[in-house]
C-alpha cells in the first residue's frame, strides 16, 4: 500500500498502518529478499526504515516523547548497522556517472583504476555484513519494534497530530537551505539534503488531500533531495580518492576538478530548486496545507485541487 495517509481513515490508524507497512517491508528485505539479492534488500530495507523514521517526526504532535525518543533510537541503531554495505556501494554508482558524464575529458584508465580500487575495500566489507548474521539481528530488532505499535500513545487525532512535525519539518529544510547558502560545507549540504528528505517523505503521506498540487510539490522534494544526494556522494568519493591517493598510480587532480565542477552545477541547481520548494513563510506553507486537508475530508463531493 502507498505511504499515505488516506482521507477515508482516523490520523491515528494511518499512522499505526503506514508504520506497520514499512517495518514490515524492512523485516521482509532483511530475512527473504537479503538471500537472493543482499545488496538490494539492505537499500530497500534501509529505505524503508527512513521512512518509518520520518513518520514519527512527522507525527511529534500526537507522539508520547518518551515512546518516540525510544521508537527513533531503535530505527536510528538499525539504520546505521546497515550502512557501510550501501555507502560502499554510493561512491562506486558516483565514479561511474563521473566516468559517463564527462567521457573523453580524462582517460577511462584513470577511472577504472578508482573503481577497481574500491571495490577491493567494498568487497571484503560486504562479505563481513553478510557473513555475520547482522541483517538478522537488525530484523530481529524491528520486529521488537513493530510489536510495541499498538501500544503506542498517541494523545492526539486529525491535523493536529500532524501540525506540528511538518512545521517543523518544513522550517527547519528553510533553515538548512539558508545556511548552506551562506557556507555551503559538506556538512551543511547533507543536513539540508536530511531535512528535504523528511519533507519529501511528509509530503508524500499528505498527498491524497490533495493530489495535484501536493504532489507537484512531492515531485520537486524530490528532485531537490537527488540533486543534494548525488552532490554528496561526489563528496563522499572525492573523500575516498584522497585517502586512497597513495595507492593509485594515476593522476588525480583532473578527477577532483571534475569532482569539484560537477558539484557546483548540481548546488546551483539545488539552490533554484530550493528556492521554489521553500519559497513561504512557514506559518503559511502550514495554513494552506491545512486547508488543503481540511476540503477532503469535508462530506460531499470536493474538487481538492481547487480547494486552494
Amino acid at each position: 500500500m502507498a505511504y499515505q495517509l488516506r482521507t477515508d481513515e482516523r490520523v491515528m490508524e494511518g499512522l499505526r498502518r503506514c508504520a506497520r507497512e514499512q517495518l514490515d517491508r524492512a523485516i521482509e528485505e532483511l530475512t527473504t529478499r537479503v538471500n537472493d539479492d543482499p545488496v538490494d534488500a539492505v537499500h530497500e530495507a534501509r529505505k524503508a526504515l527512513k521512512k518509518a523514521r520520518s513518520l514519527l517526526r512527522l507525527s511529534r504532535g500526537t507522539f508520547d516523547p518518551s515512546d518516540r525518543r525510544r521508537e527513533n533510537a531503535a530505527l536510528r541503531h538499525a539504520g546505521r548497522a546497515l550502512s557501510s554495505a550501501r555507502d560502499a556501494e554510493v561512491v562506486l554508482d558516483a565514479v561511474d556517472e563521473l566516468a559517463d558524464r564527462f567521457a573523453g575529458r580524462v582517460p577511462q584508465s584513470t577511472f577504472t583504476a578508482i573503481r577497481r580500487h574500491l571495490e577491493a575495500e567494498r568487497d571484503p566489507a560486504r562479505r563481513r555484513l553478510f557473513e555475520s548474521g547482522l541483517t538478522g539481528q537488525v530484523a530481529g530488532e524491528l520486529k521488537a519494534v513493530r510489536s510495541r505499535i499498538d501500544d503506542w500513545s498517541l494523545r492526539h487525532g486529525g491535523w493536529r497530530a500532524l501540525e506540528p512535525g511538518l512545521e517543523r519539518s518544513y522550517a527547519r529544510g528553510r533553515d538548512a537551505l539558508e545556511r548552506a547558502r551562506r557556507r555551503p560545507t559538506v556538512e551543511n549540504l547533507h543536513e539540508w539534503r536530511k531535512r528535504t528528505k523528511d519533507l519529501w517523505y511528509h509530503l508524500r503521506m499528505l498527498k491524497p488531500a490533495a493530489p495535484g498540487i501536493v504532489g507537484g510539490a512531492v515531485k520537486e522534494a524530490d528532485r531537490l533531495s537527488k540533486l543534494l544526494g548525488d552532490d554528496h556522494d561526489l563528496a563522499v568519493l572525492r573523500e575516498c580518492v584522497e585517502r586512497s591517493a597513495g595507492a593509485l598510480a594515476v593522476d588525480l587532480d583532473a578527477v577532483y576538478e571534475l569532482i569539484d565542477h560537477r558539484r557546483e552545477q548540481l548546488q546551483a541547481e539545488a539552490y533554484l530548486a530550493g528556492e521554489r520548494l521553500y519559497a513561504e513563510p512557514p506559518k503559511q506553507f502550514i495554513r494552506r496545507l491545512h486547508r488543503y486537508w481540511k476540503a477532503a475530508r469535508a462530506p460531499g463531493p470536493v474538487s481538492l485541487d481547487r480547494a486552494a
